[in-house]
């Protein structure tokens, strides 16, 4: 969709307008690494003091929050029909619709009578075409992630944009006013969702009384790991950006916030478009984990788990910790003591699906089986599968990376590649077949400690002897049959 673009320039007389103040700092262009930031326009000092410098406020009607769409939906009939007709699925969803009418409202071919403009109906026009996000990345440079663990997690997020793209279309079609603005002349292309997506993802934030939401201007402020300002609400919901205590900060210095200090290096690069190595958490690696395809209780397990299967690993020093609490669930069955149960209410109808452990109901807890299974008579046994379970996945991902090698070169070196997705998809590829291989030794070596168990050489001994009885009566009977 066609709309107008306006600088950063635009946005003090934005900010005058809309009562947003600006005190002691400024918006400015960073470069072409970082692109637009807050600056300081003077020397400011949080040290010695109790009166803590104020940078920046937004009054709440400016917050895009739940609240501000079901407000606007009340004064907006277009609005009102689009979110009656394609939204009330999720906030995210929501506020995109918001942010489509906008852009809709906006936009050079606009039909007049459509839509109730608003502050962001400008403020959309400041935002910026392009994001540096994985799912803005052209083909080429998408290829740079093949084998890394945004792969996977990069193909289903561009899968259900375009779903919901063509979900969108198909609920308004009969709306008269969308059915000329988008789809007659096919205005809207499921690239403008993807922009709309990559504006909400980042530029969103959680605050204390309104949850997830897009604060204007405050959304200009780029993260560190050890940022100089922090932002909270006030009594009368008014946001604030304030330098953080014991803070002195030079003239023309960059004012930054932090984005979250436990997203992986992958996570920061989908969500933000960038990697921070200074951060602890950029040492971490997220993979997903699938029940085997012969596990006639796998979709029982995902279903009962209601929570993402993954495993988080990490490297602290010369350290490989992980977390998984999927795999000690997904390695346990029905002869160990895992049952799945729908009960039967008195009334007749019937329960959803209820997990027991060892006779006792454990549906609220299904990520508690490590503990569970601590003081069990198969303990080593139970974790030894989990292990072994880990250990392939993580060659598996890794195999992914080494196979991967030759074709990522030849498209980093082509000229439709972006130098800063170059830059980051490859620092990501090193990161994470660093934390992989470490990981891979690490627990190899946990592997080849429990195999040592006296729990497990009894378990795989007495296996041995089922399996050889087994061997010996099918060759008796095969006998006998001749």
């Amino acid at each position: 969709m066609r709309r107008e673009h306006l600088p950063t320039a635009a946005l003090p007389a934005w900010s005058k307008l809309n009562d947003v103040s600006f005190i002691d700092i400024s918006v400015q262009d960073l470069g072409d690494a970082k692109g637009s930031g807050l600056v300081t326009s003077r020397a400011l000092s949080s040290k010695d003091t109790y009166d803590i410098p104020t940078l920046l406020t937004i009054p709440h009607d400016l917050v895009l929050s739940a609240e501000a769409i079901e407000e606007h939906a009340k004064v907006d009939l277009h609005f009102r029909e689009l979110l009656a007709a394609a939204g009330g699925k999720s906030l995210r969803g929501d506020a995109l619709l918001f942010l489509l009418m906008q852009i809709t409202i906006a936009s050079p071919a606009h039909i007049h009578n459509v839509g109730v403009q608003n502050p962001w109906t400008e403020y959309c026009k400041i935002l910026p075409s392009e994001i540096p996000i994985p799912t803005m990345w052209n083909e080429e440079e998408r290829v740079l992630l093949l084998g890394t663990s945004l792969e996977s997690a990069l193909d289903a997020k561009l899968t259900a944009l375009v779903r919901e793209f063509e979900t969108l279309r198909d609920s308004t079609t009969r709306l008269p006013w969308c059915q000329k603005s988008w789809w007659e002349n096919e205005t809207l292309e499921v690239t403008d969702w993807i922009l709309l997506d990559a504006w909400f993802r980042s530029r969103s934030l959680e605050l204390p009384n309104a949850g997830e939401s897009m604060v204007p201007c405050l959304d200009m402020a780029n993260h560190s790991s050890e940022p100089n300002a922090f932002y909270e609400q006030t009594a009368d919901k008014t946001v604030a950006l304030l330098l953080r205590p014991d803070i002195e900060l030079g003239v023309n210095s960059e004012v930054t916030i932090s984005y979250g200090d436990t997203k992986s290096a992958a996570e920061m690069l989908f969500s933000y478009g960038f990697i921070d190595e200074s951060s602890s958490a950029s040492k971490t690696l997220v993979l997903p984990i699938e029940p085997f395809p012969d596990d006639r209780l796998g979709k029982a397990k995902l279903a009962a788990f209601r929570k993402p299967p993954v495993v988080r690993i990490s490297a602290n020093l010369d350290t490989i910790d992980w977390k998984c609490p999927f795999l000690y669930l997904m390695c346990l069955n029905e002869e160990d003591g895992l049952e799945f149960k729908i009960l039967q209410q008195t009334d007749g109808h019937r329960s959803p699906l209820r997990v027991f452990w060892q006779g006792s109901d454990v549906t609220d807890a299904t990520d508690s089986f490590e503990s569970f299974i601590d003081g069990h008579a198969l303990q080593d046994v139970f974790k030894l599968r989990a292990v072994a379970l880990l250990h392939d996945r993580i060659r598996q991902q890794l195999e992914r990376l080494y196979g991967s090698e030759e074709t990522v070169q030849l498209s980093a070196d082509l000229s439709q590649v972006y130098p800063a997705a170059r830059s980051s998809a490859l620092q990501l590829r090193a990161s994470e077949t660093a934390i992989l291989e470490n990981a891979f030794a690490s627990i190899d070596m946990q592997k080849n400690e429990l195999l040592q168990s006296e729990t497990v050489l009894r378990y795989l001994g007495s296996a041995d002897e089922e399996f050889q009885v087994e061997v010996e009566a099918v060759a008796n009977e095969e006998d006998d049959f001749s």
